[in-house]
């Protein structure tokens, strides 16, 4: 078979630089052919199943020029076969591997036409067969050239040599785009076509797919060497990058395939006894992470492959010239050989990291999607359990340490498998003295697992102290202006500082020292290993393999560093391993708690325009049904009877505290049912008594994901009373609405969320006291339009929660309630006649009202000046009128209703008019010097001096190890009589020099290390969370009014604890990669100098990458910051409406805007990990290139010298190794710190906000006893929210005598609440003064008015803590001021009746409590503090007229020598008042007593007495 005298070689025996033939045409070729044909009829068989492209883009000349070129290399190899057939007429291994490639090359040709015809790219088969085949070719080329290789026969060199020709043709062809129009077409016949070559793509939809991305057309050498990529890279370099630049996500990485491929797996651990979270993410990823493995694997195999190359060259190079000397070829091959397995090693690395990745990005997707889903679940015990703040960190924190966890996994079992080889290595080359090191060793670990093991207890303790931390600063964002106006800034900020600097940092301050300990524990453990290793064979062994020589250094060297790297990777992954494993249980604690029971409500569908429907359906029913908040309580609600049918109205009634609220949780299945049975048949529409608003158009909160129908949209507008609102607002019903409705009034947040409610057209619609919000008249209109007999909602389910009884003869039952029971039900009549409960509470209403107009001595008939009119009904106005009629049959009406006929909103019209969220700055090119001078002030000038000083010696350091290494050995090599005639003292002189040298270099790491995260790290982690917690809580009102909740806390969660954290780890490893990398350069000079000639231009080429690299990444990295602020926003703003959510069931659809947020950053996030690979790869090839350039010169040295000195070739080549990963992760961690420092720079911004007032001038102090009067004085005072906003409140000029009582009153949105924050200084004055106690409020700091001014507010806010730190922060008070001040405001029983009475503990947001008995605490609040000035902003909206005419007393009484301003909607608790004070559209109306203004029947406020006598009395 094998026709030469060669044999099959494989390396001929002839010369040594060649293959012999018969293994180039026994083995070589036929592989490649064979490999080709099975390729081709896989493709051919995929290419059947593709529809052909227009034949016009895809039939040019290089079509027919591939063709023609492929049939010449069909026949230059048919021509060889013939010739070799002639020659040699019998079967050998010249004609059957000559046959096959005919074969080959055919089936190409045929495989040309059919890609070119249906594939979009370049063929990758035909590629690769083009490329190998080319190569092959040349190889049997230089052969043929070379000498005659069969019986002196060499013409077959011609055909061989056309046959490369041509085929390199037809490569360069293949390679070449196809037209751009085959992309932009239509992508209807492409978009289920796989023209890679690669396999199809799962479906993709407009948000995720890759249209329009270059990879689409990259060929396959593109995608292998991310070429690809540069697109984006120079796009980066020349502008700043968007989102919309970077290419959208394929099929695999879209949050909903994910979680659905994770969700399968832990649906299974929720059904076994002991659920696993990471046995269910390993199942989920397990494929992912053997693939990272096996490219691990295949790294540490050429890493020691590579290090035996290295050592062959060595001794090439000691023994050429000798007897044992081998062919200088052989060097050239070492030399090429390590440049190959370099760049297999590279390639192993960045797949292997690639992988690592993605695995990384799924697995935090999950957990992100995962807990997101659970908060839409959780039942009230667990809602108790985690707040906000907590669940945040699951979603930031704890889903990034596991994910992290898992991209680092691989070191568990590669370090200890690298240690032990390189261990077996060390104990081939220098024998039993290798022993001494590995015991060494071996007493290191328990040590460093110690300190591991102290890190993870820690560093669960740490993130508990997070959760505290940012649930504090969660309430703080939410409450904040409640904070400013009770001047509470500084309690809070000691409340987080007792957490952050007591606490947190004290963590992280002990975890630093362990972890500098850790740090310079791997670098002395090696350097004690080699110091030790070296010292026993050249005392006591030095025969084994002769004297310490430059084989036995500069292999045993690097095999030590192999160590060393395994060594500080092992002490990395031992923390996070414990930090992975206390997210874990965090996170499985959490996704195990306990969800709501969805079964508790039996939930039927219902149609209702069946022919079986009928108004005597009973679509809510409660059958002795009890009720409970967690299961550690008693039932709050105990046997509830109720109905409620089709179109029936029912109202509920009662005394705060009496469980009406809880009632309507009940319905909602957000209780825990201990009895009885809740069915409800059809959807339900839920108006919540806080309305909840999302942070989008006024359009899009009402329409609440529903298609927009514009004929019944006008007409919910109108019904709800927003057509002026609408018609108001800067860009009408496109104006963005603020994070918790915040530029909309109380009455119009209301009517936003009733509209809400209407739209959605249900069948069941539960009202929790709309009404309150709003004022008399509007109410009026509300009940008439929309909630009564008459209204749009009339032939609807609906249960009306409310104490406004001047519509009980409107409804069709009542129910009251009272300590959680039903005392009392029935129709109005059947109350009035039985004259019970229900009977006592309306009358006692009615008296409360008698009792009002009474204390003011004049009732309000005789205030209108017995103007028999004056009690009668006003009628609706014409334009009310006409809507009402308009909209009786509307939600009834099919076509209104939009089943059939639906149109889509107009566009936005508007542009940024509307916006009230201000977008997320992001800071464009390079970060500023100035946030580096910030870290180098926060962490002190002298500490980084310091570190830049121990950097410098530091490298001097390496230099002098490595030089006296080479020194040490070539004095080993000298001939025997120029040695030293005592052995062992030379031994030991050099062993004592080198272990002076390598102790300083420790020391000086320790010191490094002990400065950057000691010093430096913890100094400036105080530093920077310091100033950015005072900017921010120094900031105006408006700065949190535009800023959305979430992307505040992200500056606070994950923005910090990349400074607290990542930062400094980075620093300090790229101070690492630097030490190596001067090291490297400075070694390579020495040894080999001519490569001093390259350095320049492979520096040019290296800081081009690095600079296309750096812009883009950095870029890219603040878009990441960007894109991940709106998920954690979004979170905030879901989890505040949860209970609004799952009534409307729209679960699905904000589990889909979750979705997409974490899409949109996973799209930024993959676009950096693209180009970190397109950096890796052309950084490793220049490191690449400086290998083979040493190796190369090293060898010519040694082949025009003659002489080959190994001592210089060992460091060289040594140092070129080092120098290969050096130069890739110096560029790749400063990329990362420069990352850090965007969010340095990020929580640097919010350092410097723009602050409010001063809180103290000290030069203007007021006395401590002011203001001694109280009287409150506007002059020509004007005010708006923002610059460039209109002015809400304008010339405003009144006063206030010391000690009246006046009443603001206005229809809604006229700027009453305006005033409170006028006199509170929350908003400065545009214009005018205001004057209290004929002082100028704004020549005082903030804090010295507003702690002498006191407000119960419209929105009752209470914070995470105990009852008494509610009321007291600042333990200003006893024990007994604070029992009276509950007292008097009636909540003192209700505290006592719990067993921790002042300490009982108030929840997140105050929900244990009811809104009323909020706002009573907040009454509480005021009547302990006793101001002189009062403010009381619909401070009794929520609370019942019974419980309302008590507090209107206490506040009487017990402000009787106070200034109170009130503004109510309730006029009944203002007509007693000395003053009223009437504003409209932002002007002082009127301003007189309200007799006076009662007997002008033309002024606005007697309108507003006759429109709130004519609801009282409808």
């Amino acid at each position: 078979m094998c026709l030469s005298s060669e044999g099959w070689g494989p390396i001929s025996p002839i010369n040594p630089a060649h293959l012999t033939t018969c293994f180039q045409h026994g083995l070589l070729a036929p592989c490649l052919n064979a490999l080709f044909l099975v390729a081709a009829a896989v493709r051919m068989r995929r290419l059947s199943t593709m529809p052909p492209l227009p034949a016009a883009l895809v039939t040019g000349w290089i079509f027919s020029a591939k063709l023609l070129l492929a049939s010449a290399v069909l026949l230059a190899s048919a021509a060889e076969l013939v010739a070799m057939a002639i020659h040699f007429p019998y079967i050998n291994i010249y004609t059957i591997s000559l046959t096959l490639q005919t074969t080959a090359v055919a089936v190409a040709v045929w495989l040309h036409y059919k890609e070119q015809l249906h594939n979009r790219i370049a063929s990758t088969p035909l590629l690769l067969f083009w490329l190998f085949s080319i190569l092959l070719s040349l190889l049997r080329l230089r052969t043929a050239a070379s000498f005659d290789y069969v019986n002196d026969f060499n013409g077959l060199a011609y055909p061989v040599a056309l046959f490369a020709l041509a085929a390199l043709a037809v490569f360069a062809l293949e390679c070449q785009p196809k037209p751009d129009e085959l992309f932009e077409a239509s992508s209807d016949d492409t978009d289920d076509v796989d023209n890679s070559g690669f396999g199809k793509l799962e479906d993709c939809d407009d948000d995720y797919c890759t249209a329009g991305s270059p990879e689409e057309r990259a060929n396959v050498f593109s995608r292998y060497t991310y070429t690809w990529v540069g697109s984006l890279l120079q796009k980066g370099y020349h502008k700043q990058l968007n989102l919309e630049d970077i290419w959208k996500l394929t099929g695999q990485y879209r949050p909903d395939v994910v979680h659905a491929r994770f969700q399968h797996n832990w649906q299974k651990e929720l059904e076994s006894s002991s659920p696993s979270l990471f046995r269910a993410t390993v199942r989920t990823y397990w494929k992912i992470w053997a693939l990272a493995g096996i490219h691990e694997f295949l790294r540490a195999i050429s890493i020691f492959v590579r290090l035996w190359l290295t050592s062959l060259l060595i001794e090439f190079a000691a023994t050429y010239g000798t007897d044992q000397g081998s062919p200088i070829e052989y060097g050239y091959f070492y030399a090429v050989a390590l440049f190959v397995m370099s760049c297999e090693l590279n390639n192993a690395l960045r797949l292997n990291w690639t992988h690592a990745q993605r695995l990384k990005t799924f697995i935090r997707t999950s957990y992100m999607t995962a807990v997101y889903q659970k908060t839409l679940a959780l039942s009230n015990d667990a809602r108790q359990k985690y707040d906000i703040g907590s669940i945040v960190t699951h979603m930031s924190i704890d889903s990034e340490s596991v994910a992290t966890f898992f991209e680092d996994s691989q070191d568990v079992w590669c370090c200890p498998l690298i240690i032990t080889i390189s261990m077996l290595g060390l104990y081939r080359l220098l024998g039993w003295s290798t022993l001494v090191g590995i015991g060494i060793m071996f007493a290191s670990m328990p040590i460093m697992s110690q300190i591991g093991q102290i890190i993870s207890a820690r560093s669960k303790r740490l993130m508990g102290y997070r959760d505290q931390r940012m649930g504090i600063m969660n309430e703080i964002i939410t409450g904040i202006r409640v904070i400013k106006m009770y001047a509470w800034e500084s309690s809070f900020i000691q409340r987080i500082n007792d957490v952050r600097i007591t606490l947190e940092l004290s963590i992280i301050r002990k975890n630093n020292v362990l972890k500098t300990f850790l740090q310079s524990t791997a670098t002395l453990v090696p350097f004690m290993v080699s110091l030790a290793t070296f010292g026993a064979y050249s005392l006591f062994d030095n025969k084994t393999h002769g004297p310490l020589n430059a084989q036995l250094v500069f292999i045993g060297m690097p095999l030590l560093t192999i160590i060393r790297l395994a060594l500080t990777r092992l002490p990395r992954i031992i923390p996070s391993i414990s930090t992975a494993r206390a997210s874990l249980r965090r996170l499985s604690d959490f996704l195990t708690s306990s969800e709501i029971d969805f079964c508790a409500i039996d939930r039927q569908p219902y149609d209702r325009d069946s022919l079986d429907s009928s108004a005597g359906d009973v679509l809510l029913s409660i059958t002795s049904a009890s009720f409970k908040w967690s299961s550690l309580d008693a039932p709050a609600l105990r046997d509830i009877n109720i109905q409620c049918k089709r179109s029936e109205l029912v109202a509920v009634i009662g005394r705060v505290g009496s469980g009406k609220s809880s009632l309507v949780s009940a319905i909602l299945g957000d209780m825990i049912k201990c009895a009885g049975e809740v069915t409800v048949r059809g959807s339900i529409a839920y108006v919540a008594q806080q309305p909840w608003i999302l942070n989008a158009t006024l359009r899009d909160n009402i329409l609440f994901g529903s298609d927009y129908n514009e004929e019944f949209y006008e007409q919910v507008i109108g019904a709800c009373a927003l057509r002026q609102d609408v018609d108001a607002l800067s860009a009408g019903d496109t104006t963005e609405i603020g994070e918790r409705g915040i530029n909309l009034s109380g009455g119009q947040k209301m009517r936003v969320s009733l509209a809400r409610a209407i739209y959605a057209r249900a069948d069941v619609y539960i009202l929790d006291d709309p009404l309150a919000a709003v004022d008399a008249h509007v109410s009026k209109h509300i009940f008439t339009h929309v909630i009564g007999p008459q209204g749009m909602l009339r032939e609807r389910a609906r249960i009306l929660v409310t104490n406004a009884v001047q519509y009980m003869n409107s409804v069709d039952n009542i129910v009251m309630l009272r300590d959680g029971r039903v005392i009392e039900q029935g129709s109005s009549s059947q109350a009035m006649d039985r004259q019970g409960d229900i009977f006592e509470f309306i009358h006692q209403h009615i008296k409360s009202e008698d009792l009002t107009a009474d204390s003011s001595v004049v009732s309000v008939a005789e205030l209108n000046g017995g103007n028999p009119d004056a009690n009668k009904c006003q009628s609706v106005p014409a334009e009310q009128q006409r809507v009402h009629t308009n909209t009786r049959a509307a939600i009834d009406n099919p076509t209104i209703r939009g089943k059939t006929t639906t149109q889509n909103a107009p566009e936005d019209q508007a542009g940024d008019a509307g916006r009230t969220m201000t977008t997320e700055s992001r800071h464009k090119g390079k970060v500023e010097w100035r946030i580096y001078n910030a870290y180098i002030k926060a962490s002190g000038v002298g500490n980084v001096s310091i570190v830049g000083i121990t950097f410098l010696i530091a490298i001097a350091g390496e230099v002098c190890i490595n030089l006296w290494l080479r020194h040490w050995t070539s004095s080993n090599t000298r001939t025997a009589e120029d040695k030293m005639q005592d052995t062992a003292k030379s031994a030991l002189y050099y062993l004592l020099v080198y272990g002076a040298l390598g102790m300083a270099n420790v020391l000086v790491t320790l010191l490094q290390e002990f400065y950057v995260w000691i010093k430096c790290a913890t100094r400036s982690s105080t530093v920077v969370h310091q100033n950015m917690l005072t900017g921010v809580l120094r900031s105006p009102t408006s700065f949190f009014d535009t800023t959305p909740t979430g992307r505040i806390l992200n500056r606070f969660s994950a923005d910090m604890q990349k400074c607290d954290e990542e930062l400094p780890k980075n620093i300090s490893i790229l101070l690492s990669r630097l030490v190596s990398l001067m090291l490297a350069l400075v070694i390579v000079g020495i040894s080999t100098p001519l490569m001093l000639v390259m350095f320049p231009a492979l520096a040019v080429v290296g800081l081009h990458y690095q600079r296309l690299y750096i812009r883009s990444s950095r870029e890219i990295r603040r878009l990441d910051s960007t894109t991940r602020s709106p998920i954690y926003a979004h979170f905030q703003e879901s989890a505040g409406g949860i209970s609004t959510i799952r009534a409307f069931g729209q679960q699905s659809r904000f589990i889909a805007m979750n979705e997409h947020h974490i899409g949109q950053h996973i799209r930024v996030d993959n676009a950096y990990l693209l180009l970190s690979q397109w950096l890796a790869m052309r950084l490793e090839t220049i490191g690449n290139i400086v290998t083979l350039g040493t190796a190369l010169l090293a060898v010519a040295s040694i082949h025009y010298s003659g002489i080959g000195d190994p001592n210089t070739v060992g460091l060289a080549i040594s140092s070129t190794l080092i120098l290969c990963g050096a130069v890739n992760w110096s560029i790749r961690y400063y990329g990362e710190v420069q990352i850090c420092m965007a969010h340095l720079e990020r929580a640097t911004e919010y350092a410097e906000l723009t602050p409010e007032a001063d809180n103290v001038i000290e030069d203007h102090r007021p006395k401590e006893a002011w203001p001694k009067q109280g009287m409150v004085e506007f002059k020509d005072y004007s005010m708006r929210y923002r610059g460039g906003l209109d002015l809400v409140l304008k010339d405003l000029s009144f006063r206030v005598l010391p000690g009246q009582k006046v009443g603001i009153v206005g229809r809604t949105g006229a700027g009453k609440s305006s005033l409170t924050l006028a006199l509170f200084r929350i908003i400065e004055a545009a214009g005018g003064q205001i004057l209290l106690d004929g002082e100028d409020i704004s020549k005082y700091g903030l804090f010295d008015v507003r702690s002498k001014l006191s407000i119960i507010p419209q929105d009752p806010v209470l914070f995470a803590g105990t009852v008494r730190e509610n009321l007291d922060p600042f333990n200003s008070y006893s024990d007994q001021d604070i029992w009276r001040a509950l007292e008097q405001a009636h909540l003192a029983d209700y505290i006592r009746s719990k067993d921790e009475r002042l300490e009982f503990m108030v929840t997140q947001s105050g929900e244990n409590f009811s809104v009323g008995q909020r706002q009573l605490i907040c009454l509480a609040r005021a009547l302990l503090k006793h101001a002189k000035v009062l403010v009381l902003d619909e401070a009794t909206a929520a609370i019942d007229n019974t419980t309302d005419a008590i507090i209107q007393q206490t506040i009487r009484s017990e402000f009787r020598d106070c200034t109170v301003l009130t503004i109510a909607h309730r006029l009944d608790t203002v007509i007693d008042s000395d003053m009223v004070l009437v504003i409209d559209g932002g002007q002082l109306a009127e301003y007189d007593t309200p007799q006076n203004l009662l007997a002008n029947n033309d002024s606005i406020f007697t309108k507003l007495v006759d429109e709130a006598q004519s609801s009282n009395l409808k």
